[in-house]
């Protein structure tokens, strides 16, 4: 058996056509929908508690520090979708660079072929130089 095809078939997964609905919906799940969460359940609750009993003065520190949560948040999120991105991206490359490589290979070839006994030419060559000094 080759082997190439068991190669090929573990690179498939890389090899197959870049679905951006796919990506977006990993991504939303992977990433986005968790960090949501932890700032909806978390980081907005403690930011608010930091705030509590201040005067109306307090309300434009608090919507402020919100709106930096959210940009941090945002920030944060763009540059793991790039991230993951050009991870699969790269991915891609690499399979298809070990691919091509693959293509051109043999699968298994001796890298010395006895066509005849190995000792044969060195008995020759001992037989006529014995039969030379007779």
């Amino acid at each position: 058996m080759s082997g190439q095809g068991e190669v090929g078939g573990a690179f498939s997964q890389f090899l197959q056509p870049f679905d951006p609905e796919q990506f977006e919906s990993m991504f939303q799940k992977s990433f986005v929908d968790p960090a949501q969460q932890v700032m909806q359940r978390q980081t907005i609750p403690g930011i608010k508690e930091q705030f509590m009993g201040m005067d109306e003065s307090g309300s434009s520190a608090l919507n402020q520090a919100l709106a930096q949560s959210a940009t941090d948040l945002s920030t944060s999120l763009g540059s793991q979708y790039m991230n993951q991105y050009n991870m699969g991206q790269g991915n891609l490359l690499q399979a298809l660079q070990l691919m091509g490589g693959l293509t051109g290979q043999k699968t298994f070839e001796p890298m010395i072929q006895q066509r005849q006994g190995l000792a044969g030419p060195i008995i020759q060559a001992i037989g006529q130089a014995i039969g030379g000094m007779h």
